[in-house]
């Protein structure tokens, strides 16, 4: 019994005790309120942010496709719920009506640690009806652990939510609710069908153009890059879309190394030939093939390409015009949310080509975005900071572990600091400020290589700028190099250069160089490159040839190539040979002969001049050899040259042979010294020709008596030996060659001469070989008279002669005037007073066989006179002159700025004081006026015409003249001046934060347009400005004079009225924020107080201002809306504790205050007589500090139980 009762109290604070370890310790889940921080909408087709128009309004396109065109983009900021995040947390985005959303479950990624840390789970309402994302938190745990931090904050980032609308709208505001989004978050939109766009002016003007650059989901693998992958850009080029002739066009594409890595896939590539509607859409395509209709052209990185269509006139759209074409490829994408770019040029036969007539810009460049809008996946940031890629220079793959020192501009705040390419081979600097982006230029130096690449250490520079700076940098693949190289030898004669063919073939067998060996016999292949350690072999050879005399060596060199890594990528290459002899060949001269024959053309030596004997010589290399060769008709004219060396140092040597002259011969030698020579001697009589010729004395056949042709004669000594019909060549010359005839007959010289057989009406002579006819044409008399209708030469214009022109008409032919036939008429030989006589006498009757038919023309008709003839009459007309009068109006009144200026005025013409016609000249005649026509002479004297104009008022007339008789006449008016002034206010506080400028500077608008005058301002003209000697009408009306502030000072709005400028500016506020932080041990004494009150100082003096802090606030205080500055100068505050409660000692550090307190140690109570307990004990404040608490106490008692039972046993 006693036994039980010694264990009893032991079991009890045991099960108390185990109790209280197992206790459950629960956290209820939470709902985060405000957490929604900004949100955008992306467009899927044209992968791109949509903007809002200028009246801020977003416009869609209604769509009926399975997958939604735009998505929300959902930036959250969960730091309102810093160090107080549970697994199992939720935050809500709900998408209103009448927008539909697309159901779907993704997970939302953390950048940095690449730990999924969230569930989202979207759920549609129906069409049109909306829908909510719930975005449900999990592994923090986990994610802690990886921070390394003591709670979780900070937990930002975005996700994707996918909607569409189905109907067209009327212009809707969108509201996000309140209790998501962290402030207010409205978007107004407008879904409506894009109107049809006609572009035919644009198109008539393009030259080339480039778009697209979308990036898209979609599995693609690629032969030549030896890649794969699940993203991809697709790019598009127009060329030639107006259709213009072009022989060749070349166009080059490139990846712009400003930009994210992106590789061209080959195998997408295509060019299509077409033309283009006025929507710009392609019609009646056909697809051109690669190596016949175009050629192509790669980069080794597949980064650059060059397409070239030859003969591309010749391709012709069925709209009848040369083709326009559209090359279309895709490349790989980063797909992390970065920039790309991509550039194109045209050339057309051979020149640049501007994109647009006129642009001047012959470089086109396209950005693409790729961004991934799918679900929470990780996207780079890259505002206000640079991004670096580190790829293989060929093969563009990610390369990690480049490190890059990033040197900020000078005058910047941000520090120089080293980044490194992670796994991606990108590396990321430090978010810089704006004042710092705009210092100038960062300078980046590659510092190390990754492992295996040569370094790249040029420094370069970037401009970052709002949204960042992107740049793709390459490396090339450390390389060992080896030289391979063998000896050539010759004996039997001297080596040349380059005299023998060796080959080096790799290990597969691929021959890779061919070379020739140099002079002294050195045998030298190209530098090789490896890229990997390993053993490599490879065979030397010589090729054998065909020289006469030689014997090639047979044998095969192994060289080996052995390639050692000696660390960090770095390779080296050693060569050795299984054979270091040379290559050797031998030399042995060859003998040869060269045969001669001999050839006589002398009709068988019928003139006897052939000799008994001729002596031929041998030349070598074109000098006598010594050597000579007889032939005779004995040894049938032909013979050898024998036991000949064939070449001379391993040169052949040129054997030719020449003839000892023989007189009255020729000598022709053909033929070679491997088929032997022929040498032909030649012999030909002496010959004559003889040329008679035939000339025509008969006007050029006038009378057409003349035959078509006629026969002459030739005689030898007397004797007719021959004949020949002659007729006139083109030339119209008459002649008759006899040709090849005997100089001699019976030693003596032959005498030559012609006779012809006799022509009708012709009288011939004959002198030595030339015959002349002549022939007497017949002539004729022409009479021509003048005839007078002047009035009996009313006004003395008549003058004392004239002269007639005579022309000749011949068959069909035009008439034409007869060169030297002019007739002078005078009144000397006159019928009447109006009527003159004379003729042309001894004319020709006929030319070429046909009547000549004869008229006369005037020459010089006289001044005011009509001349017309009627057959051998000739009459002329004359009519009193006439004058036309005109002239311009002018005006100079500044484009009739003040309005004065009249619709009309009006000219008068007067003739002395008489008006003989007055003109209104008005804008419509484009104020110029021309008089009808008046006489110019009144009796037979010139009339002297004025110009004058009816009077105006306030304008001054000016009539001039010029050279050529026209009027000016000159209205100036003078405009009106005026001067207007202004002043500036300032609204700021008595410029509080010293921010005012010195001066200001305001432009003047007239009518609310730039003037380009501007006036400057200063405390020291009172703000006040003027603009003097200012045009006060434009068009005839009252100009508004106007002004706008230039430059408006940083931190002003500016108001203009009139002439006055406002300018106010609110002065900057900020706000102070610190915790209360207790190091009481959890308020372990139970001394802490409720509350405590913070006040608040600035400059070190009161404010007035205090905070009530407690555990209800989080033991947070915060003082809002405080000047930031005071005089210019930023004000300091500070923060101090009032009434430190009792037992404390309070420490500021900037505005937390830090509370400390020692609790009492506890003192142990005697036997039967427990410690004191303490005061105020404070509940705990989760289950997992309730655990602690209820631990320690179950300890405790658990050592109050065994305590007495040890006393119990002791008493017992």
């Amino acid at each position: 019994m006693k036994n039980k009762k010694f264990w009893l109290p032991i079991l009890i604070s045991l099960a108390c005790l185990l109790g209280m370890i197992f206790a459950p310790n629960s956290v209820q889940a939470k709902e985060l309120k405000n957490v929604i921080s900004n949100i955008g909408i992306w467009e899927v087709d044209n992968g791109r942010f949509i903007k809002p128009d200028a009246n801020g309004v977003y416009t869609l396109s209604p769509e009926h496709n399975d997958y939604p065109n735009y998505k929300f983009i959902v930036d959250y900021d969960l730091s309102a719920y810093d160090g107080k995040l549970e697994d199992g947390d939720t935050f809500t985005f709900t998408v209103p009506g009448p927008l539909s959303v697309k159901e779907e479950t993704f997970d939302l990624k953390d950048k940095e640690t690449d730990l999924v840390i969230g569930e989202a789970k979207i759920v549609s309402n129906g069409d049109n009806n909306g829908g909510k994302a719930t975005i449900t938190l999990k592994n923090l745990k986990t994610y802690l652990e990886k921070k390394k931090g003591i709670y979780v904050q900070n937990v930002r980032g975005s996700f994707y939510l996918g909607f569409s609308s189905k109907n067209e709208l009327s212009e809707q505001t969108l509201r996000f609710e309140k209790t998501e989004t962290i402030n207010e978050i409205t978007y107004q939109i407008r879904v409506g069908r894009r109107g049809e766009v006609d572009y035919s002016e644009g198109i008539g003007k393009a030259n080339f153009s480039k778009y697209h650059g979308l990036i898209s989901k979609e599995a693609w693998t690629s032969k030549a890059l030896n890649k794969s992958g699940q993203y991809l850009h697709t790019w598009y080029v127009r060329v030639n879309p107006k259709q213009a002739s072009y022989d060749k066009i070349e166009i080059h594409d490139w990846v712009d190394p400003n930009s994210s890595p992106m590789q061209m896939i080959p195998e997408s590539l295509s060019v299509i030939a077409g033309w283009y509607n006025k929507v710009y859409y392609m019609k009646d395509e056909v697809v051109l093939e690669a190596g016949k209709d175009y050629q192509v052209n790669w980069n080794d990185s597949y980064t650059e390409f060059t397409i070239t269509i030859n003969n591309a006139s010749s391709i012709v759209a069925k709209n009848g015009k040369p083709a326009a074409f559209r090359i279309g490829y895709k490349t790989s994408a980063p797909g992390d949310g970065t920039k790309v770019l991509n550039n194109v040029e045209v050339k057309a036969n051979d020149k640049k080509l501007e994109y647009q007539d006129y642009s001047n810009k012959t470089v086109l460049q396209q950005i693409g975005n790729s961004v991934v809008a799918s679900g929470g996946t990780i996207q780079l940031e890259t505002a206000y900071r640079i991004i670096l890629y580190k790829v293989d220079e060929l093969t563009h793959d990610r390369l990690k572990g480049a490190k890059f020192k990033i040197t900020p501009p000078a005058g910047a705040t941000a520090k120089e600091e080293i980044v490194t390419t992670n796994d991606n081979g990108i590396a990321e600097s430090s978010i810089y400020s704006e004042s710092d982006i705009k210092k100038g230029n960062f300078t980046v130096t590659e510092i190390e290589a990754p492992e295996g690449y040569e370094l790249n250490p040029t420094p370069f520079e970037m401009t970052v700028g709002q949204d960042g700076a992107i740049k793709t940098v390459t490396n090339k693949r450390s390389k060992a190099k080896a030289k391979i190289k063998a000896n050539k030898k010759l004996t039997g004669r001297e080596l040349k250069a380059e005299e023998f063919e060796f080959t080096l073939t790799d290990q597969d067998g691929k021959v890779k160089e061919t070379v020739k060996n140099d002079k002294d016999g050195n045998i030298a292949f190209s530098e090789l490159e490896f890229d990997k350690a390993g053993t490599y072999t490879f065979k030397i050879a010589e090729k054998a040839g065909s020289d006469t005399g030689i014997k090639y060596d047979t044998k095969t060199v192994t060289a080996t190539v052995t390639v050692a890594d000696k660390g960090k990528g770095a390779l080296e290459a050693t060569v050795s040979y299984d054979d270091e002899k040379a290559f050797e060949n031998t030399y042995t001269p060859a003998k040869t002969e060269v045969p001669v024959k001999k050839v006589w053309k002398d009709e068988n030596n019928q003139d006897g001049k052939r000799p008994t004997s001729v002596t031929v010589k041998l030349l070598a290399d074109g000098q006598d050899t010594g050597k000579t060769l007889e032939l005779t008709e004995a040894n049938g004219w032909a013979g050898s040259f024998k036991d000949l060396d064939a070449d001379k140092g391993g040169t052949p040597i040129k054997y030719t042979v020449v003839e000892v002259t023989v007189t009255g011969y020729t000598s022709d030698v053909t033929g070679d010294a491997a088929s032997g020579f022929t040498i032909t001697n030649s012999y030909s009589p002496e010959t004559v020709d003889v040329k008679a010729t035939k000339n025509w004395d008969d006007a050029n056949n006038q009378d057409g008596k003349r035959p078509t042709k006629i026969t002459i004669n030739l005689l030898a000594d007397g004797e007719k030996v021959a004949s020949k019909e002659v007729q006139a060549a083109a030339d119209g010359t008459w002649t008759a060659t006899f040709e090849k005839l005997a100089k001699y007959k019976a030693g003596k010289e032959i005498k030559y001469t012609v006779t012809e057989e006799a022509v009708a009406e012709y009288e011939a002579t004959i002198t030595d070989f030339t015959i002349t006819n002549k022939y007497a044409p017949k002539a004729i008399d022409y009479k021509v008279t003048k005839v007078w209708k002047d009035a009996n030469n009313q006004d003395g214009k008549r003058p004392e002669s004239v002269t007639v022109q005579l022309y000749k008409k011949v068959g069909d032919a035009d008439p034409v005037a007869v060169e030297g036939k002019k007739l002078t008429l005078t009144a000397k030989e006159k019928t009447d007073d109006n009527t003159w006589v004379a003729s042309f006498t001894n004319l020709p009757q006929y030319e070429a066989g046909k009547e000549i038919t004869y008229s006369i023309k005037e020459v010089d008709v006289p001044a005011g006179y009509e001349s017309s003839v009627t057959g051998q009459v000739v009459t002329n007309t004359y009519n009193p002159e006439t004058v036309v009068l005109s002239g311009t109006k002018v005006w100079k009144d500044n484009n009739n700025q003040d309005g004065k200026r009249t619709r009309s005025v009006k000219v008068q013409i007067l003739n002395g004081e008489k008006v003989v016609q007055e003109i209104e000249v008005s804008e419509k005649t484009g104020w110029k006026f021309e008089s009808k026509k008046l006489p110019k002479y009144e009796n037979g004297k010139e009339i002297k015409y004025t110009v004058k104009e009816t009077a105006m008022t306030e304008y001054k007339a000016t009539i001039t003249t010029d050279k050529d008789g026209k009027y000016t006449i000159t209205n100036e008016y003078t405009p009106e001046k005026i001067a207007v002034s202004g002043q500036k206010t300032w609204i700021d506080n008595n410029d509080q934060d010293r921010i005012r400028p010195a001066s200001i500077t305001v432009a003047l608008l007239a009518n609310g347009k730039e003037t380009g005058k501007t006036a400057i301002a200063t405390a020291e003209t009172g703000w006040k400005y003027e603009f003097t000697e200012l045009d006060r009408y434009q068009n005839g009306k009252a100009i508004e004079y106007t002004v706008k502030e230039v430059g408006v000072p940083t931190g002003y709005t500016a108001t203009e009225t009139g002439m006055n400028v406002t300018n106010t500016h609110t002065p900057e506020k900020t706000a102070v924020k610190g915790h209360k932080i207790w190091k009481d041990e959890e308020n372990k004494d139970g001394i802490r107080p409720a509350s405590i009150t913070v006040k608040l100082l600035a400059d070190g003096k009161e404010t007035g201002q205090t905070a009530t802090v407690s555990e209800t606030s989080g033991w947070t205080y915060e003082f809002t809306g405080l000047d930031r500055y005071q005089e210019g100068k930023e004000i300091a505050y500070t923060v101090e504790e009032v009434n430190v409660p009792d037992g404390y000692t309070a420490s500021v550090e900037g505005y937390n205050i830090t509370n400390t307190h020692t609790p009492e140690k506890p003192t142990p109570g005697k036997p039967n007589e427990p410690g004191k307990p303490k005061k105020g004990g404070e509940l705990p404040n989760t289950g997992s500090e309730s655990n602690q608490v209820a631990l320690v106490a179950g300890i405790a008692l658990l050592g109050l139980g065994t305590g007495f039972l040890a006393r119990r046993k002791k008493e017992d």
